[in-house]
């Protein structure tokens, strides 16, 4: 089965009549056989019950032509966002399937990401309802996964006709480089010529706290305290200052570009963890000095897409 296709950018396709197509599958292949045989039979040897049931596999066959048809027309398959993941693991491209009108039974999706071909389980559709389907890939190395051609399928209600229709979004998937183990210490005042900071970074704990005022430096502000309170303090100390790092591609003396990209994802993971503020200078991009989940978002966006620019990659979501 070919999957190769030029993708639209559409977010959202409906299947109507021209994107339907149906054929007989085997079971219904043997029917019309035998249709065909009565019906020659009923010819040569004027037989009534030959003609009789020769037309009523002619009729099933019609019937069965129209359910099938039926059951994709009004289908609405949107994709979701740009899934990611760490070489080595799963990445799963996740889709909605809607069903307009009526009820929908025994819908398959099968897609395909570079050599790889993924098929979701059956999928029975209520009226005016929406089911949610995974098409999950394994991944060995780091890069960008394009998901290519879908295929969407019913041999519903009687398996005598294959209908199918095929979607094709401009969508991939990130696979980010897997952090280098054991973790190396992070770089706090720049990277030796192995890339390794002299002394491993120990995060602090906060020290007493006062109420905020105006004009005191968001830097100090104590955030946790303020998600579980909802009132705002400041540190009013030194020892639970963040602390901020840069992390450097020329801080790496390493040579494989593989190897440099895990070193960089395992000090991203460790400043993550340590809820330290870091920026982030590599060739494809860089970051301001920040934190939290989203600057963590963003760093290994540009790990997995390097060497390209983030914002050169198509079908990012």
């Amino acid at each position: 089965m070919s999957f190769g296709h030029t993708p639209i950018e559409d977010t959202e396709i409906e299947l109507v009549q021209r994107r339907i197509y149906l054929l007989p599958t085997g079971r219904g292949i043997a029917v019309i056989l035998i249709a065909v045989l009565l019906l020659l039979v009923g010819v040569n040897y004027q037989l009534s019950l030959a003609y009789v049931v020769a037309f009523l596999l002619a009729g099933l066959m019609q019937a069965a032509l129209l359910a099938s048809y039926r059951n994709l027309r009004g289908v609405i398959v949107r994709s979701g966002r740009s899934p990611h993941c760490k070489a080595g693991e799963t990445l799963s491209f996740l889709l909605s399937i809607t069903s307009p009108e009526r009820a929908r039974e025994g819908i398959t999706l099968t897609g395909a990401s570079g050599k790889q071909v993924a098929h979701s389980g059956r999928l029975d559709l209520n009226a005016d309802g929406s089911v949610a389907a995974g098409l999950t890939f394994t991944t060995r190395s780091r890069g960008i996964r394009p998901m290519q051609r879908i295929v969407v399928e019913s041999r519903a209600p009687y398996g005598l006709i294959r209908a199918w229709s095929y979607v094709h979004f401009e969508w991939v998937g990130l696979v980010e480089p897997a952090p280098e183990t054991p973790a190396p210490a992070l770089p706090i005042t720049g990277g030796d010529a192995t890339g390794t900071a002299a002394n491993a970074h120990v995060a602090h704990d906060p020290d007493s706290l006062r109420e905020y005022v105006h004009g005191d430096s968001l830097k100090r502000v104590a955030w946790k305290q303020v998600a579980k309170s909802g009132d705002w303090y400041t540190r009013t100390g030194d020892a639970g200052a963040r602390q901020e790092i840069e992390l450097s591609w020329q801080a790496i003396g390493l040579t494989d570009t593989e190897a440099r990209l895990s070193r960089m994802a395992a000090w991203l993971m460790r400043a993550h963890n340590e809820n330290c503020a870091y920026s982030l200078l590599m060739p494809n991009g860089q970051l301001p000095l920040a934190g939290g989940a989203q600057q963590y978002a963003d760093a290994s966006q540009i790990l997995a897409v390097y060497p390209q620019h983030i914002e050169n990659v198509a079908g990012l979501r």
